[in-house]
């Protein structure tokens, strides 16, 4: 991996444990989420084989069904959940990704 890919990285899991930690905070209508998944989604084509496209793709339509917020209380709580989870797996395989590049 490049300096630039190692430095996009290094920022991915920055703003992925920003995200995981203020996402319960967050108002539903905020865009800053959809950045980030915008970036996720640039790095996850630039670098492939590096997350799971599954996990990622689940994380940006669980981001869209709470920024055009349709939903009930309970379902709103689940998708977080959910999206909490995707941001966890992404972040850990970050995470590792980082640790293979430094050792």
């Amino acid at each position: 991996m490049s300096n630039i890919g190692f430095l996009f990285t290094v920022g991915l899991l920055g703003a992925t444990v920003w995200l995981a930690v203020t996402r319960l905070r967050l108002r539903l209508d905020n865009n800053w989420p959809l950045v980030y998944y915008f970036a996720a989604v640039v790095y996850l084509n630039t670098y492939p084989l590096t997350l799971n496209p599954y996990v990622a793709y689940v994380a940006v339509i669980c981001a869209l069904l709470l920024r055009f917020e349709f939903l009930s209380e309970r379902l709103v709580a689940l998708v977080r959940i959910i999206e909490i989870v995707a941001l966890a797996h992404m972040g850990w395989t970050l995470f590792g990704i980082l640790w293979r590049e430094i050792r």
